[in-house]
């Protein structure tokens, strides 16, 4: 039976890449729970990037899955932007280029682990970099011969950084997938010796889910034509599989190459038998490969029965549904052409599929699997045309790559083949010697296919001797329980009456004295809920007035507290416009100044009782907002700024208005006095304004400039201004520190704790 797409598909259905390793065994609630109480950056980082692998690690593709994955990894990147641990570094990137390849990224993916795997270099992280060479391997092609090359040589180098580190889970892994790709390129002894390996390893670990093993072991003994051991192989993965209770693709995958051992063994009710069975898997998944792959099974039985027309009609159904098949698949499809054309007598259909075939087994190496399907089609396609030097040709070429990778059944049907061509050719020594060599490998199959016949007849009679035991079993139960039952008939039938007229008469006295015990219960029951239900409404009448009355005082004092804010303003107001009559009968310029800084002050306060006034919380005052309508206020009052600018630089602080008066003033004083003396007149400058948390509940206030500084010599803490000293007063009733220093302007620091209102 033909079997190139029927095992690669399958391969990739079951095996590479996307077979579902164990998941972690901690749940992402019980990370994110973990996450919160981490009181380290380390321990965030480490469990911010194991909440996004777990959410990557979930079966599908969902979108929402992989936003939370990128989200977590963004949080872990940003907090090792402080701690710089290298290793994190390399781990995000690691688990970025697995997001990136989830979602089809596959150029930001390779950039992510490039850069991964140069960090790990560097470090000793035998584990770290047996996951990033993993996931690099993961990026190669199984279809490009180069490619799988590296994704072995790839894979091969993480079994041995995890054997280092040692996690058996994971180099078992490693070594399966290795074992996996040999089988993909055709080198089954390179396949059988990283699989066994495998098998050691899972058995090792305690794993019972060797399914998948032993369903790859079977293939590749029937493709080397062992298909005793092929059929030994494939029964244990059935076997496994139902003991686990598996009924994914995989399962389907096990009885797809169940039927291709017993089709080569001859079995062909049974080879239907399972091929439907898989089938029937695949349309409940809807798996459109699946379908297809299992479809060729009845391809292959057509071409074998001589059912060209048949077969050809099934394939350019295939054929119509893969739109752009890879390497592996126009090979399989121009073959089975090939195959059915010759088989239908149309000789020049065929030989439109030759020079492809030619040209794309140039391009391959020499003992690649793939061959034995061109060389074999190509040696049909030649004896059926009459061009028997080039059938004998290709004959030599086949024998070499059958020998090569251990295709028995290939080899046996080449050597027919070359004596038919040898024969027309009338080279009868080569002929002869080429049909004893057909003899002896067919005579040799037939044993090998004999002892495969003995095994399923063994395990067949298996089944039905353990079911005649069964049956023996019961006939003995049965017939021991028949003799019990004579023995007591007798018994039974005189105590029959007696025990019937007894039973009857206690259920009845016991249904009377229940429905009496239910009817006194319903009674009590119906009492103390229309007593609840009467105390209940009595309450909610009473709750829902007090309910009232609290709405109405809240809505009471709500306006009071307004009005309050209110008058305070207008009353500021008030004081703000006798300063300014005052100011116009005095002459005193030292007076004016000061009735002038002392307007600004109460303009400082007013604009906090109007921020109150008019916003929804009236306890808390929103520091950013009032910042820059306050600074708006001074340079409409100053005039002509145009020269400075402001760069205000605020945090969403709010604070209460116990904080925000006093916070508000050291504002005003620090700028009134940054705008008159720190620059000259007309020169450019710039005030810096910030209000910062510098820790929990900690802020700095800082108004700084650019200007010129002190005058020489000037000690601001003891020639300082009245409004130094408020700004003093003002720090201590924050119960913070004040720091005012000169560099190369002068800075104004004060640094308090937030009170919570």
């Amino acid at each position: 039976m033909n079997r190139l797409l029927l095992v690669l598909h399958f391969i990739l259905l079951g095996i590479l890449p996307g077979m579902a390793r164990q998941q972690y065994g901690v749940s992402i609630p019980v990370l994110q729970r973990s996450l919160e109480k981490s009181a380290t950056d380390t321990g965030k980082i480490r469990l911010s990037l194991a909440i996004a692998e777990a959410y990557i690690r979930l079966p599908g593709n969902s979108q929402k899955d992989m936003e939370s994955a990128f989200l977590y990894l963004k949080q872990a990147t940003s907090l090792n932007a402080h701690t710089r641990i290298p290793r994190w570094e390399a781990r995000s990137d690691y688990l970025y280029a697995k997001a990136y390849r989830e979602k089809g990224l596959y150029t930001e993916g390779k950039a992510a682990i490039v850069k991964a795997r140069q960090i790990l270099t560097a470090l000793n992280c035998p584990g770290d970099m047996a996951d990033v060479l993993m996931e690099t391997g993961h990026y190669y092609s199984i279809d490009v011969e180069a490619e799988l090359k590296e994704k072995i040589h790839l894979y091969e180098s993480a079994a041995i950084q995890y054997k280092i580190a040692g996690n058996t889970a994971e180099e078992a892994y490693a070594c399966k997938m290795t074992g996996d790709c040999y089988h993909c390129w055709g080198k089954y002894d390179e396949a059988l010796q990283y699989l066994n390996k495998t098998l050691t390893l899972y058995k090792k670990t305690g794993r019972k889910d060797l399914q998948g093993i032993y369903d790859l072991l079977g293939t590749i003994a029937t493709g080397k034509g062992d298909y005793s051991q092929g059929l030994t192989y494939g029964l244990l993965a059935l076997k496994t599989a139902e003991e686990q209770k598996d009924s994914s693709l995989q399962l389907c995958t096990i009885l797809n190459r169940l039927s291709v051992t017993l089709y080569e063994l001859g079995d062909y009710q049974h080879a239907l038998d399972f091929a439907e069975r898989s089938l029937k898997i695949a349309n409940h998944y809807k798996d459109t490969t699946a379908i297809l792959t299992v479809s060729t099974n009845f391809i292959t039985i057509y071409l074998r029965d001589n059912q060209p027309a048949k077969a050809l009609e099934l394939l350019n159904r295939i054929v119509e549904l893969y739109k752009e098949p890879v390497q592996k698949d126009r090979i399989w499809i121009s073959t089975n052409l090939i195959r059915c054309y010759v088989q239908l007598q149309q000789l020049d259909k065929a030989a439109a599929f030759v020079p492809g075939l030619l040209t794309t087994s140039a391009n391959m190496s020499k003992y690649n699997y793939y061959q034995t399907m061109i060389y074999s089609s190509l040696v049909m396609y030649y004896i059926h045309a009459k061009q028997f030097e080039k059938a004998a040709g290709f004959c030599a070429l086949q024998a070499e790559v059958c020998k090569q990778i251990g295709q028995l059944n290939g080899l046996s049907h080449n050597y027919l083949q070359w004596f038919r061509a040898d024969s027309a050719l009338g080279n009868y020594p080569a002929a002869i010697r080429h049909y004893k060599d057909y003899k002896v490998l067919n005579d040799s199959l037939f044993r090998i296919s004999k002892a495969g016949e003995i095994a399923r007849l063994q395990v067949q009679y298996d089944f039905d001797q353990k079911n005649k035991d069964i049956t023996l079993k019961q006939q003995n139960i049965e017939l021991l329980t028949r003799q019990g039952l004579l023995q007591r008939a007798a018994l039974k039938e005189a105590r029959l009456t007696r025990n019937i007229i007894i039973f009857g008469a206690v259920m009845l006295l016991l249904l009377l004295i229940l429905s009496y015990n239910r009817y006194q219960l319903k009674q009590a029951s119906n009492k103390r809920l229309q007593q609840k239900q009467e105390e209940i409404y009595l309450q909610n009448q009473s709750l829902q007035g007090l309910i009232d009355v609290q709405e109405k005082l809240l809505e009471e004092k709500e306006w009071l507290v307004k009005e309050i804010h209110h008058r305070v303003r207008n009353n500021l107001q008030i004081v703000m416009s006798l300063l300014n009559t005052q100011a116009a009968y005095l002459h005193n310029s030292d007076a004016l100044e000061a009735i002038s800084e002392s307007r600004y002050r109460m303009q400082a306060i007013s604009l906090i009782h109007q921020k109150l006034y008019l916003s929804a919380n009236m306890a808390l005052i929103d520091m950013q907002n009032y910042t820059r309508e306050l600074i708006a206020g001074l340079k409409d009052n100053f005039g002509g700024l145009q020269q400075l600018y402001f760069d205000i630089n605020i945090a969403p602080v709010k604070l209460d208005v116990s904080q925000a008066v006093p916070v508000s003033l050291i504002l005003n004083e620090a700028l009134t006095n940054a705008i008159k003396y720190a620059f000259p007149k007309n020169e450019n400058g710039i005030i810096y304004v910030s209000l910062q948390y510098t820790e929990e509940a900690q802020l700095l206030l800082r108004v700084a400039d650019s200007g010129h500084g002190f005058p020489a010599g000037f000690d601001v803490y003891s020639h300082g201004t009245m409004g130094i000293r408020l700004i003093e007063t003002l720090t201590e009733q924050l119960e913070g520190i004040l720091e005012i220093k000169e560099a190369p302007g002068v800075s104004v620091q004060v640094s308090f704790k937030q009170q919570k209102s």
